[in-house]
């Protein structure tokens, strides 16, 4: 069995969204110090306590990596790079190092899709995406095993409520199953597993009733993207997103270490772990470079960019940052309402919502582990590891300990620095 987490369960491998008020722990782990920790970027005299915590949670938790931005009313105002991008090569980590960011790639395909969909919303939202007329259409997209799959929405997907039950199975990392079971070479691709879903898989729940954390669904928005473009994922990302916002790092991620990004940290599973079988069917090793395949993860964690970025995306969306808003008001407050008929959700449109602003968080066992938060107060963060310390004989008291130190006693540090604490 593959490992990973999400909010309301084990499943598979996944990445996830938390908000900061939830975290807590144990202490399962021991400082295992590097005296030589590389710190790169510019110092800033008002925020040396977030130095100085960025520097204890690596050596705390043995994270060989890490970089953090932060920006204040729209200008980036801290970004550093901490520890190794490559341990072995005493390679240090720098300010636009690349990282793979995982699901914090959900809110930015969340925002592509609003922004193709401007000129028909609200109304678009509840259009159904399968079946004649939908906004997904094409021979493999019709065969349906489950006649409900027809009652999916745009808003289902965008707010994971479109039924399948990531608990129950993960197609995502089932890459090499599913290819064989359409006869085809794996891994399987993004539209594969679409296909195979609607083939072969029933739903757990009546779409628009219950949320379940969903990569699939986010995968069904990249497509839907595709089609209501006519442009391949990424290119569509590029020219909605992350062109008009001038930012040029994100890529879809390499699999192995050979195809890592130039720039690109490399990731370092957390050593107690088993190696996993390759999501080609061919071989074995770390998780990090053989669990995953992007291409097939695009719209749900396929993205490598720099903390920057991550940033800039995130106060672009109505142009606090000073660039072209990327949504219209009316849409970003479409963006940001809870659906009240869904009394488990934790959020709106594409990220968790809490009274504090908007934030998304995310996790590749047990390689990569990332967050980013949008605030009211004029605050925007975000930080990516490239690791995340999971003891498996100890997976939710680790879990637990490892989001409390890295995100949590960081987040105080931070508000801290701004004067923002209680």
């Amino acid at each position: 069995m593959k490992r990973a987490w999400g909010q309301s369960g084990w499943v598979r491998r996944l990445a996830w969204s938390l908000p900061l008020v939830m975290l807590a722990g144990c202490s399962w782990f021991q400082r295992k110090a590097d005296v030589h920790l590389p710190v790169s970027g510019n110092t800033v005299a008002s925020m040396r306590n977030v130095d100085e915590t960025m520097v204890d949670i690596l050596e705390t938790m043995d994270i060989p990596g890490a970089s953090l931005t932060v920006a204040r009313n729209g200008k980036i105002i801290y970004q550093r790079g901490f520890g190794w991008a490559n341990r072995e090569a005493r390679e240090a980590v720098q300010p636009e190092s690349l990282f793979r960011i995982a699901s914090v790639s959900k809110p930015m395909t969340a925002v592509a899709v609003l922004k193709a969909f401007e000129a028909e919303l609200p109304a678009a939202l509840d259009r159904p995406v399968f079946g004649p007329g939908a906004l997904l259409t094409g021979s493999r997209y019709a065969p349906v095993k489950d006649a409900r799959v027809l009652k999916i929405t745009l808003r289902d997907l965008l707010q994971h409520t479109n039924g399948w039950d990531s608990n129950v199975y993960e197609p995502q990392y089932d890459l090499v199953q599913i290819a064989e079971a359409l006869k085809r070479p794996a891994p399987a691709s993004a539209a594969d597993v679409v296909e195979y879903m609607l083939k072969f898989r029933e739903l757990q729940r009546e779409p628009g009733t219950y949320f379940s954390y969903s990569n699939f669904g986010y995968n069904i928005l990249g497509r839907v993207l595709e089609q209501k473009t006519g442009l391949p994922y990424d290119e569509a990302m590029r020219r909605l997103v992350f062109d008009p916002i001038g930012s040029q790092s994100p890529r879809i991620g390499g699999d192995t270490l050979a195809e890592r990004r130039p720039g690109e940290v490399v990731y370092s599973d957390d050593p107690r772990w088993a190696p996993v079988p390759s999501q080609t069917g061919r071989g074995s090793g770390p998780e990090a470079y053989n669990g995953f395949h992007f291409a097939a993860m695009d719209a749900h964690g396929g993205w490598v960019m720099t903390s920057a970025d991550m940033v800039r995306f995130a106060d672009a969306i109505d142009g606090r940052s000073g660039v072209p808003r990327l949504l219209q008001p009316a849409t970003v407050a479409l963006m940001g309402t809870k659906d009240p008929k869904i009394p488990n959700a934790s959020g709106g449109l594409g990220w968790v919502v809490d009274p504090s602003g908007w934030n998304h968080s995310g996790a590749l066992t047990t390689g990569t582990h990332s967050f980013l938060e949008r605030r009211t107060d004029g605050l925007t963060w975000a930080v990516v590891y490239n690791r995340l310390p999971i003891d498996p004989d100890n997976t939710s008291a680790s879990l637990a300990e490892t989001l409390k130190t890295t995100l949590k006693g960081l987040h105080a540090a931070i508000l801290r620095s701004q004067g923002l604490a209680p």
